[in-house]
């Protein structure tokens, strides 16, 4: 028994210790790719004390939806789940992870796929195609992706992919990443020629630019969905739930390039 926890602990490593209330120290799991906007309406959370209590916290770990489930299934506490992909949420809910009260799970945002090259932007980007420039450099070159088996980013490249008839070509020198801001370093720092990120990511990274845009009917809707875990605070975990769907939160990741859903 002891060496199955031990094997755990290695693949799936926990996130720190949470305190019994969000109000003194709460956990909020995120996808990687939340990070600057998340940073940002966490702050405002904290300054305005929805929850936080004075001299409360409020800790986010970031990391590809598909590895923060397998945490939270293996008892990683967390009070607050943003994932990239809403079959993780469908994972954790099928295994009684998530709270089951239909206002606790809802849909916060919508993002876009593009492909990224290092440098600067040159103009308008067109979309990714067959026969076009950056089609024709897959394969030859270096073309970095999340890992499709935990990352819903890589899912979404290797889908699209496939759905324009690129993937056979594109496999043959592919880099998978632990996460999509992974990728966006990948490429930033010229270890891959290519790659495949949401589109607030290229803007976040100043030293990317975007060359190709993903049709969105390629692959599935890019869709951010946000539920209380069982067993944190689920009192405030809504309270907070409540606040990022409010115009100041939400303003703050329409700034950031993400899409709002219309029906939330």
């Amino acid at each position: 028994m002891r060496l199955l926890s031990t094997l755990i602990a290695a693949v799936f490593p926990l996130a720190a210790p949470a305190q019994a209330k969000i109000g003194e120290n709460g956990v909020v799991f995120a996808a990687a790719s939340l990070k600057e906007p998340l940073d940002r309406a966490v702050a405002l959370l904290v300054a305005q004390r929805r929850c936080v209590a004075p001299g409360g916290t409020v800790r986010v770990s970031y990391a590809s939806s598909g590895i923060l489930a397998r945490q939270i299934r293996f008892g990683a506490p967390a009070d607050l789940f943003i994932s990239a992909d809403p079959r993780w949420l469908d994972y954790l809910e099928q295994s009684g992870w998530i709270d089951p009260a239909p206002a606790a799970r809802r849909t916060l945002f919508t993002n876009r796929l593009v492909a990224i090259a290092p440098g600067a932007a040159r103009g308008q980007a067109g979309p990714l195609a067959p026969g076009t420039a950056t089609a024709r450099r897959l394969g030859g070159e270096r073309l970095a992706i999340g890992d499709p088996g935990h990352v819903p980013a890589g899912r979404y490249a290797r889908a699209a992919l496939q759905s324009l008839g690129l993937w056979q070509r594109a496999r043959r020198n592919i880099v998978l990443a632990a996460n999509v801001r992974v990728v966006s370093a990948y490429v930033a720092r010229r270890e891959a020629a290519l790659g495949i990120v949401y589109e607030t990511d290229a803007i976040a990274e100043p030293r990317v630019r975007i060359a190709a845009r993903i049709p969105a009917s390629a692959h599935p809707p890019i869709r951010y969905e946000a539920a209380v875990v069982r067993g944190g605070d689920a009192d405030c975990a809504r309270r907070w739930l409540n606040a990022l769907h409010s115009p100041a939160y939400r303003k703050i990741f329409a700034d950031a390039g993400y899409g709002m859903p219309k029906n939330r």
